[in-house]
């Protein structure tokens, strides 16, 4: 069921890159095809097929469908950039991302990989118990403000099963678990997590 959705999700977001991208739409698609396992980049700075298809990226590509549609919620919902992560021996490398609904300039981050003092490494590192892990970007604004990360883990079933982090990025004062106004967002990154654990749990079945 996830391959077809999968596939779909990627045609998707390939259209979507290109018409928000039209001129640097090329180097998002491949930074994704990086993300899921299907290319690799050399160390000149040149992209080469990593394997064949429908290999190692299964699992991502799994996981991308699963996470699409609830991610998009997330981020129209808390207003802010959602990025999804496995684990990486740098940090988290990050396998989705939605930008925050703004029409401000963005970046597409999908396979990139973050470190591990994020938010999401962090939470990938941390016991899966549902607990929010909280970073603080480390770019700041003239009034000594700036964002943060809020991450939390989500299972992933399978043969080996594993985790994959959730997380938002906006401003500090929005996502710090010490202030009231970060209830809203973590309760949003919670129902979100929990969608996307049941739906990858369903398709196991």
């Amino acid at each position: 069921m996830y391959r077809n959705q999968a596939l779909a999700g990627r045609t998707a977001a390939a259209l979507r890159l290109l018409d928000r991208h039209p001129e640097d739409g090329v180097t998002a698609l491949l930074r994704s095809l990086e993300a899921e396992g299907l290319v690799r980049r050399e160390p000149d700075g040149a992209f080469r097929p990593a394997g064949p298809l429908g290999g190692p990226a299964a699992d991502c590509n799994d996981l991308r469908a699963a996470a699409m549609n609830w991610a998009d919620k997330l981020a129209a919902h808390s207003g802010m950039s959602v990025r999804l992560a496995v684990a990486h021996p740098d940090g988290a490398r990050i396998v989705h991302h939605v930008f925050r609904p703004d029409n401000s300039p963005q970046r597409l981050e999908t396979g990139e990989t973050r470190p591990a003092t994020g938010a999401l490494a962090r939470a990938l590192a941390a016991p899966h118990d549902g607990r929010f892990v909280y970073a603080m970007d480390t770019d700041t604004d003239t009034d000594g403000h700036g964002t943060a990360s809020l991450a939390t883990t989500i299972p992933c079933p399978g043969p080996e099963p594993t985790s994959c982090a959730l997380g938002l990025t906006g401003p500090r004062p929005a996502l710090d678990p010490t202030l009231p106004a970060s209830g809203h967002c973590r309760d949003l990154l919670r129902e979100a997590a929990d969608r996307i654990a049941t739906t990858l749990a369903a398709g196991r079945h």
